[in-house]
């Protein structure tokens, strides 16, 4: 190799490593197998990782497709920032069970993210109700007249709140890779692939309740008013508590609720813990003006129901033990696991404006699986087509922008992993695309090079001229192409965003390939005198002799 070509053999190598590097491992690891081989045992932590792993075996043999809830349940208490000490910031989190599996799953599940429609799964477009948050004011302007004036009072403030909170209560149920972002002003889209049934469920269920929470007295009398069958109570409405068992049934409970709350909100945080009994219980922390007021409340009304309402849904009734001075508390009730970090998460985060469920999509797991398969299929035979076109055309060059495409494929993959990109089916396209434009950027070096060498220059020569005169058209197009490609992905949502992406990053890919790594191969053998001529198939010749203009018809 030339002094000239060390750089850019170095550049070249650091690129393709680098890009290997981000994209392994391409696939997802099993989250519990994955904990087994993270989790650090010593002496002092090999009873409760023992106790742990036996749990979870149990569980994961009779429901197998649920391994994070099968975790939660299996760690209940345990404290993980012992096993798991290179999560060091778990200790500043208030929930550091919940942080170590989200990290744990977000690492298992391999650096290709796969989108709704190759992995199944439920994207919400979920609308903020903006009525509150809007005032229109009558001003006068400079002119001396009298205009409309909408000021949006907090309106991107509750916007990033409402995504936040979303976030936080995704992260409950497990979500890997959730995507939530703002659309607009005043709507979020929400995307949660690759769940199972239980688990998109819950997680629906989260997102659909994201509203105000209010705490509600319950009727002295109110059982013995739904046995005598009252048809009405004045001051109350009559809500039901519908409870799935373990056992699959349904119970529900039915109260006669205060219509008007004693509370509104003022939940300062919220967590699942065990009782004596290892059941699950929700504690609670109010802030300081809410505290007043829940102390005052409980106070008066010990020995009576106390109704926690959410969105006009009844979710609890507990019974007032004792007052409740100072703003912590403990909810009791025969929870599983996924109703008490259910509960547990729509009481921590209120948000301040309702939301409503606009539009929702579900892609089914066996779609995914065929579009996974129907999309992998296609791009690996037109890449083998466009490869075994190139070799048998070009040759030796044909076999040198092939080694350019496998790197330009790795290069595409690993930034595309490297920026947390998530790989979709228009992707996939972009992808397909990209390999035709590497291909057509060396087809338009190579035909330089015949025609360079047709006019008597050396090997050597020809392959220089064919580059210099190759470079200025292949940068015309790709520049062209990038411009379409980086409007469609910063204005572009869903799939079109996803096009966008890996067709802007596959262009950029191909010119490095295409202008840098094929050269790089080209010199490399020539100084090794190792090529000796550029053979190419002429199944067109250079020069044909067509009289178009006697195809012509007379004016």
């Amino acid at each position: 190799m030339s002094r000239n070509n060390t750089w850019r053999f170095v550049v070249v190598v650091i690129v393709v490593l680098w890009s290997f590097i981000e994209l392994y491992p391409p696939r997802g690891r099993d989250l519990v197998q994955y904990f087994r081989e993270r989790a650090v045992k010593r002496p002092e932590t090999a009873a409760t990782f023992s106790n742990i792993v036996a749990k979870v075996q149990v569980l994961q043999s009779t429901n197998a497709d649920r391994p994070y809830d099968n975790l939660v349940e299996a760690i209940g208490t345990n404290d993980l920032t012992r096993l798991f000490p290179m999560f060091a910031d778990a200790k500043n989190q208030r929930y550091p069970t919940t942080y170590i599996l989200n990290q744990l799953q977000r690492k298992a599940a391999g650096k290709i993210r796969l989108g709704l429609d190759l992995q199944g799964g439920t994207s919400f477009l979920v609308a903020l109700d903006t009525n509150g948050l809007v005032n229109i004011e009558t001003v006068t302007n400079k002119a001396g007249k009298v205009e409309t004036v909408t000021n949006r009072v907090e309106l991107e403030s509750a916007l990033s709140h409402a995504v936040e909170v979303l976030r936080k209560r995704v992260d409950k149920f497990g979500v890997a890779e959730p995507l939530i972002l703002p659309q607009g002003s005043d709507r979020i889209l929400v995307q949660l692939p690759g769940l199972s049934a239980a688990d998109l469920e819950n997680a629906t269920i989260a997102i659909k309740k994201p509203a105000f929470l209010e705490f509600r007295l319950v009727h002295k009398d109110s059982g013995d008013k739904i046995k005598e069958g009252a048809l009405s109570v004045p001051g109350y409405e009559l809500l039901t508590d519908v409870r799935i068992l373990p056992n699959g049934a349904q119970e529900t409970h039915k109260y006669w609720v205060k219509k008007r709350a004693e509370l509104t909100g003022g939940i300062k945080y919220a967590g699942v813990t065990r009782d004596n009994l290892g059941q699950p219980e929700i504690t609670f922390t109010m802030d300081s003006t809410a505290a007043e007021t829940f102390g005052r409340i409980t106070t008066d009304h010990v020995g009576e129901l106390l109704a926690i309402v959410l969105d006009g849904e009844l979710q609890t009734a507990p019974v007032i033990k004792s007052p409740i001075i100072g703003g912590s508390g403990v909810i009791e009730g025969n929870y599983t696991p996924q109703e008490a970090f259910a509960l547990q998460a729509v009481l921590e985060n209120p948000l301040k404006t309702p939301l409503k469920i606009e539009a929702s999509r579900v892609v089914g797991a066996t779609l995914g699986q065929d579009s996974i398969r129907s999309g992998i299929n296609a791009a690996i035979y037109g890449t083998l087509a466009v490869s075994v076109f190139m070799l048998v055309y070009y040759m030796v060059a044909g076999m040198v922008a092939n080694v350019a495409l496998v790197a330009n494929i790795i290069i595409l993959v690993g930034v595309m992993c490297a920026f947390g990109t998530t790989f979709t089916l228009p992707g996939i396209a972009g992808l397909v695309l990209t390999v035709g434009m590497a291909v057509d950027a060396n087809v338009l070096i190579y035909e330089r090079i015949r025609e360079e060498s047709g006019k008597g220059k050396s090997l050597r020569g020809a392959i220089a001229a064919g580059y210099a005169r190759a470079f200025g058209t292949i940068f015309d197009s790709h520049v062209t192409t990038l411009i379409s490609s980086v409007i469609l992905w910063k204005m572009g949502t869903g799939s079109v965003q996803g096009f966008g992406v890996s067709l802007t990053i596959g262009v950029l890919a191909s010119l490095f390939t295409a202008l840098v790594i094929t050269r790089l191969i080209f010199d490399s053998l020539l100084n090794r005198g190792w090529l000796k001529g550029v053979k190419m198939l002429p199944l067109i010749p250079a020069t044909m002799k067509l009289d178009f203009m006697k195809l012509a018809l007379p004016a």
